[in-house]
């Protein structure tokens, strides 16, 4: 049933491709054989999509690498240290940057759990319950994304010296991690969104889905995240913060993305945040 959908799905997809307004590579549609992609240094890859599917305009950057060649770690710098995705990420000598998870805005602090350097930094709030349902945990090279509950945070992360929860958990096993959807307009809403995710052959995804500017990026629902996640080749994947925050950067080509936060589809809309993840 999944290779017959995706057969089907991504011939259809490549047909209604967009050019990108001044893309980073041509694409060919949104299945990983057709991406051009370009090269980051030490396996590490960036390409960008501008597509319409779901009867909408979906703007698309994505950072793939090997994770046997490339580390990715999780920045938790809050309060005074906050900055914007791209700024955070050049201090910590990053190689290319996505932000983080969750958190309150007015004290940029974190309100899901966090774990760097081996010290918890970090714990979710009873209002991030609601959508916050799995962990992304680092050890070296390995990179997991496990659907648990914030009761089982500490378990599960007990041997990572990184982790960060965040969610939903989109794909597991490369099938929608649910068979529907809360009605509630964080989940039903197109916003602009962030997955990460990795496949069965080694890659780790970082994803920046555009939104809140109609025409050039809708944005997208959860359940079409999920999919946009699915037909890029991911196995697992997790949301993590979206709106204003999503964006993502690279040390050679800067922020790629199309961050909101200044209502514009430009490069200069980032938010300041408290935690990214990098790779370097």
């Amino acid at each position: 049933m999944k290779n017959w959908f995706l057969q089907i799905l991504f011939p259809l997809l490549a047909a209604l491709l967009l050019p990108a307004p001044d893309a980073l590579s041509q694409t060919a549609g949104l299945e990983t054989r057709g991406i051009a992609w370009t090269d980051l240094g030490k396996g590490a890859q960036v390409a960008y999509i501008q597509a319409h599917i779901f009867n909408s305009t979906q703007s698309v950057s994505m950072i793939r690498f090997p994770q046997n060649r490339v580390r990715m770690h999780i920045i938790n710098d809050p309060g005074a240290e906050a900055d914007s995705t791209g700024a955070m990420a050049l201090r910590h000598g990053a190689l290319g940057a996505v932000n983080g998870s969750y958190f309150n805005v007015k004290k940029l602090t974190p309100v899901t759990f966090v774990k760097e350097r081996r010290r918890v930094e970090g714990r979710t709030t009873a209002h991030e319950t609601f959508r916050t349902d799995g962990l992304l945990a680092l050890r070296g090279r390995k990179v997991d994304i496990i659907h648990c509950d914030t009761l089982s945070y500490d378990q599960v992360a007990k041997k990572c010296p990184d982790a960060i929860a965040a969610g939903p958990v989109l794909l597991l096993g490369g099938w929608e991690a649910r068979d529907e959807w809360p009605d509630e307009s964080f989940f039903t809403k197109r916003h602009p969104r962030t997955i990460v995710g990795t496949t069965r052959d080694g890659w780790v995804y970082l994803v920046v889905i555009d939104g809140r500017v109609p025409g050039q990026a809708d944005g997208a629902t959860i359940h079409e995240a999920a999919q946009i996640a699915r037909l890029i080749g991911l196995d697992d994947a997790l949301n993590l913060d979206g709106g204003g925050s999503s964006t993502l950067w690279t040390r050679q080509h800067g922020v790629v993305s199309y961050p909101c936060d200044n209502h514009r589809f430009d490069h200069s809309g980032q938010r300041i945040v408290p935690n990214i993840l990098i790779i370097r």
